[in-house]
């Protein structure tokens, strides 16, 4: 049966942009709203939903695979948190939701396919229940009436075993997995980046595992066919453990983080075993090479980068989002005026060729 990457449509773009362009452009400027929440009225894209969905997409072995059969893979980018994006972004004059549309536009040269938005300043700052109505809603039409695949992402960057996090994975997505099992082109991350405890090797993940488990089986419960991305201790770099000991449910995916310095360092012969057996999905990759940046994102487009898609380019299966469309939260793919970055010590041009070299094969 033949590969399919998830299709960037031109003609179906132009069909929807006229409904969503000018309603997009009437939203309040601090951030996406719906009508009721201050007042404005903006109108909703769901009216093309029929025509411009992307299909539901299945967990089938190792393989995500859409409604017809065909076996998937997903290219695309992360955003900011939408809320911080709303207040803090920086690309020129562009608010949030104009960047939005400019990554997810083939006639801007971006064939993103799906994009992976976190979720933690919005919840902090607002609110789980404003969050999920006035930054998540939105959000998901647009990028449905894009025709892109839309990630929603538990952003937590914490230790994974203790009971205040238990309490806020529940929470979380006890209230956003029943708000969005019915959208087809949504998939879930269940928790971004556990960090603590690890380096106890299988006997770690087996503890993770324990831990994660009732939380895989919450989202099922609300969202049984809604594909979700499971990751890993230590920042998501452990994912190679879940060959021998996988988690208990159906449509799961394995979450992999891979910086420069994981990619020197990391078993990635064991990590690519993974995808012999199940999807494995890169949710964050991404360089920089300034010198106030963190040790484990410095690296090359000549080095890292191209190296990187070497690898990423031998597992079939395969899916990633490069981090981070911004030009704050790094490593950036824009300057704060909005412009790409480009060159050797930067992921802009690079990401973006690489996604209109991926969308040229499909």
């Amino acid at each position: 049966m033949a590969q399919k990457r998830a299709p960037v449509s031109r003609r179906r773009y132009l069909a929807c942009v006229t409904t969503v362009g000018v309603s997009l452009s009437t939203a309040t400027a601090a951030g996406f709203r719906s009508q009721g929440t201050n007042g404005t009225n903006v109108q909703s894209p769901t009216d093309e939903r029929e025509r411009t969905t992307p299909p539901r997409l299945h967990v089938d072995g190792r393989w995500l695979k859409n409604s017809a059969g065909d076996r998937v893979t997903l290219q695309g980018l992360n955003t900011v948190d939408p809320w911080w994006g709303a207040q803090h972004q920086q690309l020129g004059e562009a608010t949030f939701r104009e960047t939005l549309g400019r990554i997810t536009d083939p006639d801007e040269g971006w064939y993103t396919d799906v994009v992976r938005v976190p979720f933690q300043h919005s919840v902090d700052s607002v609110g789980l229940e404003r969050t999920i109505e006035e930054y998540m809603r939105p959000v998901v039409d647009f990028l449905e009436a894009r025709g892109c695949y839309a990630i929603l992402d538990f952003h937590r960057v914490e230790p994974w075993n203790t009971d205040e996090v238990d309490r806020e994975v529940r929470t979380f997505w006890e209230a956003v997995a029943p708000a969005f099992a019915d959208d087809d082109h949504v998939l879930f991350e269940l928790f971004n980046e556990p960090t603590e405890p690890f380096g106890d090797g299988r006997r770690g993940w087996a503890a993770w595992r324990q831990t994660a488990q009732p939380w895989v089986d919450l989202v099922r419960s609300h969202a049984p066919e809604t594909p979700l991305i499971v990751g890993s201790p230590r920042w998501s770099t452990e994912t190679r453990y879940a060959t021998a000991d996988p988690f208990d449910g159906e449509n799961l995916v394995y979450a992999a983080h891979i910086y420069p310095t994981h990619f020197q360092h990391l078993d990635l012969g064991a990590l690519a075993a993974v995808a012999d057996e199940r999807p494995l999905f890169v949710t964050e990759w991404g360089y920089v090479d300034d010198e106030d940046k963190p040790d484990h994102m410095v690296g090359r487009t000549s080095g890292y980068g191209e190296s990187l898609r070497g690898y990423f380019e031998g597992i079939a299966n395969l899916s990633w989002t490069a981090w981070c469309a911004d030009s704050l939260w790094s490593p950036a793919m824009f300057d704060t005026d909005g412009t790409l970055r480009s060159g050797d010590r930067y992921m802009g041009a690079f990401t973006k060729r690489y996604l209109a070299d991926v969308a040229d094969r499909a």
